[in-house]
């Protein structure tokens, strides 16, 4: 099995898990990543296009109605629609894609986020390229990931401290935040009651970075590099995408009214021949 193999064979357990303990999994706790945590309003986010970098199956902008379009890319999208946990009829759109490797024309976006994903990737730097190259110029781009950890099966990726330095050439930061990771709980814990990281120290140690950065300059990708995508092939693959969580949402609405049908047993058959 290769690494990336194993990498999503854990993640989709995970969220599997997850699944059976909530059996319809939970969103609410997005919104404040995105409107506390980053310092953003929701009339920013009026009639705005809006991409989640790897967003897991929770629905991670079911919170923005206000925006035009809500986009969440993941390679497990597939099968996060067969984990049954909601997927299907949250009002944000799922795209199978990488990172790495993403399926939308230049600059289309007017936000785009990283929570908790970052360091799941599989080439940061590719990464890096493709938000500067979807993302419009002004546009936001919010992060908040682990850093300083140790290179893991699911989480192949050490974020250093200078992340933004990676974002330079073509960003301003906006905000930069640096917190100890005091508690084991998650993020939640440790930036609702947050320590700021002491600089001071140099022991390497795990952290929680948060970047907020707008796009302030045009990123030009050398041709030989990357195969520019064009608005048509994404229209084509977006409104393919469309029709196949109509066809999954009617799929299961079958399985649903099978699951329920009435079952006669063989007993009861006899009885009628009698």
């Amino acid at each position: 099995m290769s690494d990336n193999e194993f990498k999503h064979k854990h993640e989709l357990k995970f969220w599997s898990d997850r699944v059976k303990d909530e059996k319809i999994l939970e969103n609410s706790a997005y919104e404040k990543f995105y409107i506390h945590d980053l310092k953003l309003s929701h009339e920013e986010f009026e009639d705005k296009a809006i991409l989640d970098i790897g967003c897991g199956p929770r629905g991670s902008l079911e919170w923005a109605d206000m925006a035009r379009l809500r986009i969440g890319i993941d390679p497990l999208v597939n099968e996060y629609y067969k984990l049954n946990g909601g997927t299907l009829f949250h009002k944000m759109h799922y795209v199978r894609a990488y990172s790495e490797d993403m399926p939308f024309p230049d600059e289309m976006f007017d936000f785009i986020f990283s929570i908790n994903s970052l360091d799941h990737v599989d080439d940061l730097d590719e990464t890096i390229s493709e938000i500067k190259r979807v993302l419009k110029i002004g546009g936001i781009c919010g992060i908040i990931v682990d850093a300083n950890h140790k290179p893991q099966k699911t989480e192949p990726i050490t974020i250093g401290l200078d992340l933004k330095d990676k974002f330079s050439d073509v960003f301003e930061v906006i905000d930069e935040r640096i917190y100890e990771t005091v508690y084991n709980t998650g993020f939640r814990d440790n930036l609702d009651d947050p320590t700021f990281y002491n600089l001071d120290d140099e022991k390497i140690r795990p952290a929680i970075l948060l970047l907020k950065l707008r796009k302030i300059k045009p990123y030009d990708v050398l041709p030989d590099l990357t195969i520019k995508k064009d608005a048509d092939s994404f229209n084509e693959l977006f409104n393919h995408n469309i029709k196949l969580e109509k066809e999954n949402l009617k799929l299961k609405k079958e399985i649903k009214a099978f699951k329920n049908r009435k079952v006669v047993k063989f007993v009861d058959r006899l009885k009628n021949f009698q």
